[in-house]
């Protein structure tokens, strides 16, 4: 019985993280909750399993380090993604005809 509980409450409890912690780097509950399903179906399945805890640890260790960057940083990097979006948007060809 206890391996039971383990074996369905620990995909489980790293969707949950993986979760959280994607949606504190993304703000997307869509990309949260892909990048949750990771861990939940390949440690539920039992394969990959030491992928899928790993992905949800690196998401975790990223929220962590994004949570502790200062808030200048965090300007900065902002700054220059605006920048290269808006470029590489910018770089787009028209996929609109006009006729």
């Amino acid at each position: 019985m206890n391996r039971i509980i383990i074996k369905i409450g620990r995909p489980i409890a790293f969707a949950v993280i993986a979760f959280a912690s994607s949606y504190y780097l993304f703000g997307s509950a869509f990309i949260a909750l892909a990048l949750s399903l990771i861990p939940l179906l390949l440690g539920g399945l039992g394969v990959f399993e030491s992928f899928s805890y790993t992905v949800a640890a690196l998401i975790f260790v990223a929220a962590v380090i994004w949570a502790v960057v200062p808030a200048g940083t965090k300007e900065f990097v902002k700054q220059h993604y605006d920048a290269a979006v808006k470029e590489f948007v910018a770089g787009m060809p028209d996929t609109k005809k006009t006729d």
